[in-house]
């Protein structure tokens, strides 16, 4: 089966305290290994995760605020340092090219690997990486200055396959392939149809990243029935009147949102350095959604298993 989990690197907002850290997780799926923001010190949080900074070969930026960002440069230059010559591909929001060119160019940083940089100002959701069996898409979220949101979209049922069946029949890896996508097999012994190969199929999963927004309906059309929803939870339904000036979410109105879109499973995060305790968060976003879980930094969770009401 598959492999499809989140490790959380970083839970905090803006003052990095009480042991939490500005935003940054990663998402690993088969090859694919992107990091979801890069916060201040994300790459000296990397490996205690049990994350190997050359796996990553896609970075997701959501906005332009320093909890989000200030992490990049820093790790983009120890890539030079360490000799890196996979390609990487950076995507996030109108002004990340011009904040990463005038970095490199006033500090004279060599990168030594392949670097694209593409800058996303989706009006809805735009489709932006397609691998084998997942895609990423991007839309619009509503913070004070443009800002990003993702999902991952798991394209077909996920297969546990039967290996005794398999050596039996001799298939070779283009076959094997065929039958994960539910295709006949062309065998000696004749046509075998997947089910042959089988042991059980999975609903695809998928995985919706809400970093900084306030509390808004549009966001429905993107996120509506994401087996995982992240979405911020800054303050408590006490501050909702902050949240709305500065853009950003109570924990209630992520249960809310959770529960709108019809979620098997919310996580909180970007908790306010004014919470050294989170979980009165998470009992109140758990007033409107019952599947409620903690930003656990440093803990890699099995998308599946959360999908599946599981907590880990």
């Amino acid at each position: 089966m598959d492999e499809f989990t989140l490790t959380i690197i970083g839970s905090g907002s803006a003052l990095p305290m009480h042991g939490r850290h500005p935003s940054a997780q990663v998402v690993q799926y088969v090859d694919l290994c992107c990091l979801i923001d890069c916060g201040e010190g994300t790459q000296e949080r990397l490996r205690p995760a049990g994350v190997r900074p050359f796996q990553i070969d896609i970075i997701l930026i959501s906005h332009l605020h320093g909890d989000h960002i200030f992490g990049l440069p820093g790790l983009l230059s120890s890539y030079t340092h360490l000799g890196r010559t996979e390609p990487l591909s950076i995507f996030g929001p109108v002004g990340l090219k011009g904040f990463l060119e005038s970095i490199i160019g006033y500090t004279e940083m060599t990168v030594s690997f392949p670097l694209s940089i593409i800058e996303e100002s989706p009006v809805g959701l735009s489709r932006i990486v397609v691998r084998e069996n997942i895609e990423i898409w991007t839309f619009p979220l509503y913070h004070r200055i443009a800002c990003n949101g993702y999902v991952f979209r798991e394209l077909t049922s996920n297969i546990r396959l039967n290996k005794e069946r398999l050596h039996e029949y001799g298939l070779t890896p283009v076959q094997i392939k065929a039958v994960k996508r539910g295709e006949e097999i062309e065998h000696s012994r004749g046509r075998i149809p997947s089910s042959v190969f089988i042991l059980q199929s999975l609903p695809p999963v998928s995985y919706a990243y809400c970093s900084d927004t306030r509390y808004d309906q549009c966001l429905l059309t993107a996120i509506q029935g994401v087996s995982v929803l992240y979405h911020e939870t800054t303050f408590m339904n006490e501050l909702e009147e902050m949240a709305d000036h500065t853009g950003h979410s109570t924990a209630g109105q992520a249960g809310m949102m959770a529960a709108e879109a019809g979620v098997s499973c919310l996580i909180t995060g970007h908790y306010s350095s004014r919470y050294k305790d989170v979980q009165p968060l998470i009992e109140e976003a758990g007033v409107n959604f019952r599947h409620v879980i903690e930003s656990e930094e440093g803990k890699k969770y099995n998308l599946r298993n959360l999908a599946k009401g599981l907590t880990h």
